[in-house]
């Protein structure tokens, strides 16, 4: 994720050079991304605890869309286990940021088991994380070549990369 707003117009340049079909952005650094046609523009939301109010990510997230977001990754407080209370936080964001939004819900590895399934009742289109859980498509987070393909391998549909030249250098 790109969080420094000074590189990000630099990194949304290098993530296009890649070949990279998109970034994923905090939030405060969207009016900073420049050029975004073509790529799909994730914003994060209650980054990086998920320990911010319901009210605050819902206000984040639509914001995030208003200035350029495609898609919202929602961080929910790994320490929730009740599942009413994780759908009641997914629900809020989803009519925050309706369709046609992409809306994904990022699952820390000490999430509740619950979180997938609440994320589909909720109406969330993908889940985001470390691992699979869940029947929703997958965004896994790699920082090499071979945990790209570690997590193609484990169904991933979609990889996100921390830095583009880890995974994509460029040509000698």
């Amino acid at each position: 994720m790109l969080i420094d707003a000074p590189v990000v117009r630099d990194g949304v340049d290098r993530a296009r050079s890649a070949g990279l079909r998109g970034v994923v952005l905090a939030p405060s650094t969207l009016p900073s991304a420049g050029d975004t046609a073509g790529l799909t523009v994730a914003a994060v939301v209650g980054w990086p605890t998920g320990r911010h109010h319901t009210l605050v990510k819902a206000a984040e997230a639509r914001l995030a869309v208003a200035q350029g977001a495609t898609e919202i990754w929602l961080a929910t407080d790994p320490h929730v286990t009740d599942p009413n209370a994780l759908l009641a936080e997914i629900v809020a964001v989803r009519e925050a940021v309706p369709p046609p939004v992409t809306l994904a819900v990022y699952r820390h590895p000490d999430a509740s088991p619950a979180l997938a399934e609440m994320a589909a009742l909720a109406g969330a289109e993908r889940m985001v994380g470390a691992s699979i859980s869940g029947d929703l498509p997958h965004t896994l987070r790699a920082d090499s070549l071979d945990e790209v393909i570690a997590a193609l391998e484990q169904g991933a549909d979609r990889v996100a990369v921390s830095d583009a030249a880890a995974v994509c250098p460029p040509p000698d």
